[in-house]
């Protein structure tokens, strides 16, 4: 009954302007509690733990919810120095056979995301996450005979570890070789694991060190001619599949040599979190005659700049202090999709969205670039 009258009141502006502003502000916040963004949740670190020289790995505490694929990240999300950052990490483990998920964070010189994950992050703190996702995943099946080749490079290890674990646990008839490049011995992430994994699947599973220093299968950088020696040596049919994740220059030389081989290229499968970056002052520079109007729909409201159209649409938002959704920042995890509503944005690095995406109007936002005048984008 009091409700109904409150209703009379507000129909007829009856109500004191105070009490206006009370029942807006409720409204407001019954609202926002209503459309809570159910991509994001908080976890516990259950422990840090060294696995190579400047890298650990952060364990957390399982929820409820939370539920990956072999070879997907986390977004874990950081308010350092003022400013909000956002990386994406990996995760380690494999939901087939570990209790507790975790992530591996090397640091990398100036990283500061990576050094505060490394240095400053203890048992029982709390770190905002944006829920697993990525397509660099497989599906298993225990009659599955595959023989598949691994390709990683220093923390691109990561995703690789999951998706070898998951297969050797899933397909009991499958064949898998990891060729892992590393400066040196010391960087070596997961070094006693592997061999771990060497005896208990003796003939199943077999790793191939790349070292630029030390002692190993191979010295020195891969190499295009290395990758096509290695393929020799490996005695590789068109039945392989290839999967690698590492620095992109390493990433370059290993779809180059298997292109060279004669490998099709649709069967190398590629992770990469290499990130590029755009400086405020290109983005606004304003001597450059060809701009394009860009509006944004984000959480229900329109954002509209006016930026160069060589510059991705991310790029700009977040030189707008934008509070954007995003991870890799290269095309591939579809953190950052947005639904073209107006206008026309590049697609040609968009290799995360599907046929049925892209024939939607679904666009990467991190490397969708305007080509018309005026675009509107949803996000989401």
């Amino acid at each position: 009954m009091k409700m109904k009258l409150l209703f009379v009141k507000i129909y007829r502006n009856e109500l004191p302007l105070q009490e206006k502003i009370e029942l807006m502000a409720f409204s407001l916040f019954k609202k926002k509690k209503e459309e809570k963004d159910d991509r994001y949740q908080l976890l516990t670190v259950k422990e840090v733990v060294p696995i190579a020289k400047n890298a650990v790995n952060l364990v957390f505490e399982k929820p409820a919810s939370f539920d990956y694929q072999p070879g997907q990240f986390i977004t874990i999300i950081k308010k350092i120095n003022d400013e909000k950052l956002r990386r994406a990490y990996s995760l380690c483990t494999t939901p087939f056979e570990d209790t507790y998920p975790a992530v591996t964070v090397k640091r990398i010189e100036d990283g500061r995301m990576s050094t505060f994950l490394t240095e400053e992050v203890k048992a029982g703190d709390q770190l905002e996450i944006m829920n697993p996702m990525g397509i660099f995943t497989l599906s298993y099946h225990s009659e599955n005979k595959r023989n598949a080749i691994f390709w990683g490079g220093g923390s691109g290890i990561t995703p690789l570890i999951s998706i070898i674990r998951s297969l050797l646990i899933k397909e009991l008839a499958s064949r898998v070789t990891l060729i892992y490049c590393n400066q040196s011995e010391e960087f070596i992430i997961f070094k006693t694991l592997l061999a771990e994994l060497e005896k208990k699947y003796d003939g199943r599973f077999r790793v191939i060190h790349i070292l630029e220093h030390g002692e190993a299968h191979h010295i020195g950088k891969p190499t295009a001619s290395l990758v096509q020696q290695l393929c020799e040596e490996l005695k590789v049919d068109d039945s392989v599949e290839y999967y690698t994740c590492g620095p992109q220059p390493m990433m370059d030389v290993v779809k180059e040599g298997l292109a060279t081989y004669g490998v099709k290229l649709d069967k190398v499968k590629m992770e990469s979190f290499e990130a590029g970056k755009t400086s405020p002052a290109e983005i606004f520079d304003s001597s450059k005659k060809k701009k394009s109007e860009i509006t944004i729909i984000l959480d229900g409201e329109e954002h509209t700049f006016t930026a160069k159209k060589n510059i991705p649409v991310l790029e700009i938002a977040l030189a707008h202090n934008l509070d954007m959704p995003y991870s890799c920042r290269s095309g591939l995890c579809t953190a950052c999709r947005g639904k073209c509503l107006e206008g026309a944005i590049s697609i040609d690095q968009a290799e995360g969205l599907s046929p049925k995406e892209l024939e939607e109007g679904y666009v990467l936002t991190c490397v969708g670039i305007p080509i018309t005048n005026h675009v509107k984008i949803k996000i989401g």
